[in-house]
Order: C-alpha cells, then sequence, then structure tokens
C-alpha cells in the first residue's frame, strides 16, 4: 500500500463492548504512534463515543499485542527539528487531544496492550485508569533524542511523584509493567491472555455506579488538583447541592430504603 493510501485509511477503530466503547489507535506496524492526523481521529472518535447511549466507559488502546503507543512520531524537518511551529496556530494537536480527555463526560481506561512510551505513557497518564499486560514495558525516553517530554508533562505531574518523574524523564530509562503499577500509572497488571477479562471486569464496576455521580465527580477530581484546600472546599459546597438534585441521587437513596439495586436513569 502506497504511503498515500495509507494516509487516507482511517487509522483509528471504534468498537461497542457492553457497556464500554472501545477506541483503538489502528497502527500497529508503526507502533502505534501518534501523528496530527492520528490525534484528529482520536478527537472526533472520543466525542462520537461520548454521545453513545448507554456508554458507560471509554477504553482506549492500541492495535496488536506489542505496543499500546510509542508516543508521537517523530519526523524532522529540513532543519533537523522534529516540532514545526506554524505560524499562527498556537495549539498543540496533543493539547487539544488531552484537553478533550480531560473534559469527557464518562471515565476512561487505558487497556495496555504492550509498550508505552513518551506521548502513549502520557494517555495513560490522561486517562482515570489503566491496566497493563504484564509484559509491557514503559518509558519517557526523549532524552536520549535530545528533547524533552515537555507535552505529557502536566499529565505525569498528576499520576507521579515528582523524585520519581525526574529519574524517568532525566534517566530516559525502561521500566516494566511491575514497577508501572508500584508508580501509579497503572491500575492492575495482569497476564496478557487476562487484559480483556480484566479491563471488563473494571469497567463493569464503573458502569454499576451513578453516570451523574461519576460525571460530576470526575470533572471535580481534575478541577480541586490545581486549587489550593480552600478553594477546593469552596467548589466542593457549591457542587454536591446540585449533584443531590439530580434523579441519579434520588434513585439512589431510593433503592437503598428499598434494598435493592438502583436503576439509574443518568440524568
Amino acid at each position: 500500500m502506497s504511503d498515500s493510501a495509507s494516509a487516507a485509511a482511517p487509522q483509528v477503530r471504534i468498537e461497542r463492548r457492553g457497556p464500554a466503547c472501545v477506541l483503538t489507535i489502528d497502527r500497529e506496524s508503526q507502533h502505534n504512534t501518534m501523528t496530527d492526523a492520528v490525534m484528529a481521529e482520536m478527537l472526533a472518535a472520543l466525542r462520537d463515543a461520548e454521545a453513545m447511549p448507554g456508554v458507560r466507559a471509554i477504553v482506549i488502546t492500541g492495535a496488536g499485542t506489542r505496543t499500546f503507543c510509542a508516543g508521537g512520531a517523530l519526523e524532522p524537518t529540513a532543519d533537523g527539528s522534529p516540532f514545526a511551529l506554524e505560524p499562527g496556530r498556537f495549539d498543540n494537536p496533543a493539547a487539544d487531544f488531552f484537553r478533550a480527555l480531560d473534559r469527557c463526560n464518562v471515565p476512561i481506561v487505558a487497556r495496555v496492550n504492550g509498550g508505552a512510551f513518551g506521548g502513549g505513557l502520557g494517555l495513560i497518564c490522561a486517562c482515570d485508569f489503566a491496566v497493563a499486560a504484564d509484559h509491557a514495558m514503559f518509558g519517557t525516553t526523549e532524552a536520549r533524542v535530545g528533547v524533552f517530554p515537555m507535552m505529557i508533562l502536566p499529565l505525569l505531574m498528576r499520576v507521579i511523584p515528582r523524585r520519581r518523574l525526574q529519574e524517568m524523564c532525566f534517566y530516559a530509562h525502561r521500566f516494566p509493567a511491575a514497577e508501572a503499577q508500584r508508580l501509579d500509572i497503572v491500575n492492575e497488571v495482569v497476564p496478557a491472555a487476562e487484559l480483556d477479562a480484566a479491563v471488563d471486569a473494571l469497567v463493569a464496576r464503573l458502569a454499576a455506579n451513578s453516570p451523574v455521580a461519576l460525571r460530576i465527580g470526575r470533572r471535580a477530581i481534575s478541577a480541586m488538583t490545581d486549587l489550593s484546600l480552600a478553594d477546593a472546599l469552596n467548589l466542593a459546597q457549591a457542587v454536591l447541592p446540585v449533584l443531590a438534585q439530580s434523579e441519579d441521587t434520588r434513585e439512589g437513596m431510593k433503592a437503598f430504603a428499598e434494598r435493592r439495586d438502583p436503576v439509574w436513569p443518568g440524568r
């Protein structure tokens, strides 16, 4: 297949799997690297998945079994730099995509089927949960080629302790899934054959709870991360009464009193 034909083919697959919508970066031969076009497709797929009736979680993964995502596809320009700044354009496509992930109304799960490097590691940290196959390797190795993981630093800093983060970025080493779990980059590490079952179980646990509570709670966690304690408490006391007026809250309280499982209206 020619480069032009390959570029025209969809690079993101969308699949409904029970209460989840699975978004797959479909560039296995390129280690599921992300280009501007891939991030644009992922952004569109994310919005489509979010709008699907009954979707309770979005799962992000990579094609194949070797690589989840090897980060950005670095292609040096004529001056030797892989990052061109287009005049008049301020927002990096990665920034647009990560902002959309942060604003998403449903929980996002990373299904880490293989290696995650650079932007791929940032993508995992942008998700709410992550389950990794035990053979997966991780790393921010940009310093080896003279750059630094700038675009994913805000995401990494929300998840990884500062000194460990500096080790990762400054040493530019690779580390196994067990270490990624110790650093809270992933929630769970399982044998590759059990990866789908583990992701399905995680999604089922999410789907058992109020979609309104999870949606508002997700946004609250994101907002409170950058606030002082006083401002975070002010936000909490403003949001809680709004949440309490939802149909989900009324159904949840009624089901609790009646000793039955709630049937969430999602409103």
